[in-house]
């Protein structure tokens, strides 16, 4: 197994358990902002292409998991954003205030799986025997 094919199984991995902890976290908050549902979505999207990657790995697939790499990089530096919008503007809410304030980092798990598809994409990658000291 090479390296990449085991970036972007790692990549699919990952986003199954961002699915099943958003799929839990974000329930009662999509019925009043529909952009919780993002996270949910784009980690569904993460594991069926990084899984679908892992299985038939081609350099033809690399578009699709550069594809999903981009979106979950976007939807986790937003949803940083709106994890943390209360407390960089310097809002007092009963919410942030109380133990129910959304945990700050958390979209950053996506973030990183963005980064674990755009690592088994990239192109320039040289074998070690390749390397020049």
């Amino acid at each position: 197994m090479s390296l990449r094919r085991a970036l972007v199984g790692l990549m699919a991995v990952g986003c199954l358990l961002a699915l099943i902890e958003s799929v839990t976290a974000h329930r009662a908050v999509v019925r009043e902002h529909l952009i919780a549902a993002a996270p949910t979505i784009v980690s569904a999207l993460g594991f069926l292409v990084g899984s679908a990657a892992f299985l038939w790995w081609r350099p033809k697939v690399w578009r699709a998991v550069q594809g999903i790499a981009l979106l979950l990089v976007l939807v986790g530096v937003v949803g940083l954003y709106f994890h943390n919008a209360g407390r960089l503007l310097g809002e007092r809410e009963a919410e942030h205030e109380e133990h129910h304030a959304p945990p700050p980092l958390a979209p950053l798990v996506l973030t990183g799986m963005g980064i674990l598809g755009f690592m088994a994409t990239y192109p320039h990658w040289h074998p070690e025997g390749e390397l020049e000291e």
